[in-house]
């Protein structure tokens, strides 16, 4: 069994233009020895820049997306796996690659992915943009969206092949109508709201208890 995830409406980007000369946006990149629109959005450093950002609530996580790919790549039930990020790129990720555990590493990692368009530049990418839309990527797919106000189901139940289950990779907020317009069979798989790296450790235990693993 093999079951294809992406992550939905990821909260991962460069600093925008609108914010690049933002002071704590300045001192976060001389800190670090880069220029401002070299550097991923963080809210927990840009917050008072990001304010009058639109819809800022749902921008500046790359935590979230760092701590649930950590748990996806840790199996190997996943046939493929993308990240589609807040501003619509689409991300190719192997299924063999091991993501640094170290928050600073991957944010290093994931800055250069987003100049050089993959990782490593030579070779095969372990992480590389693809040059297509959402839509490409679910054609010939079954997609799921896991949504607090989807039907309830099991984990267990989702794991199929030819499934493509989308996630939110974002801290609140509604996911953005592409996604919406692509994902229309929408589930749930808890009584209560669940963070992304909950949900992804309730699908993969679920997905291992079919495969009978301890």
């Amino acid at each position: 069994m093999k079951i294809d995830i992406i992550l939905l409406d990821s909260s991962l980007e460069l600093v925008p233009k609108e914010i690049v000369n933002h002071p704590s946006v300045v001192k976060n990149a001389m800190k670090r020895g880069k220029r401002p629109e070299q550097t991923i959005l963080d809210i927990s450093l840009h917050y008072s820049a990001m304010k009058n950002l639109p819809n800022f609530r749902k921008r500046g996580r790359p935590d979230i997306l760092h701590q649930t790919l950590l748990l996806i790549l840790e199996e190997k039930i996943m046939d493929e796996i993308y990240i589609h990020t807040i501003d619509s790129k689409i991300i190719r990720v192997d299924p063999s690659m091991r993501p640094p555990k170290n928050y600073d590493r991957f944010i290093g990692l994931m800055e250069k992915l987003l100049i050089e368009g993959r990782v490593p530049k030579e070779n095969n990418p372990l992480m590389e943009i693809l040059n297509v839309k959402l839509e490409d990527i679910v054609k010939g797919k079954n997609p799921i969206l896991l949504s607090e106000d989807g039907k309830r189901t099991s984990p267990e139940a989702l794991c199929k092949d030819n499934n493509l289950i989308g996630i939110g990779a974002f801290q609140s907020g509604d996911f953005s109508s592409e996604v919406k317009s692509y994902f229309y069979e929408r589930y749930s798989i808890s009584s209560r709201v669940l963070e992304a790296q909950q949900v992804v450790c309730r699908l993969l235990s679920g997905c291992n208890y079919l495969l009978g693993w301890p």
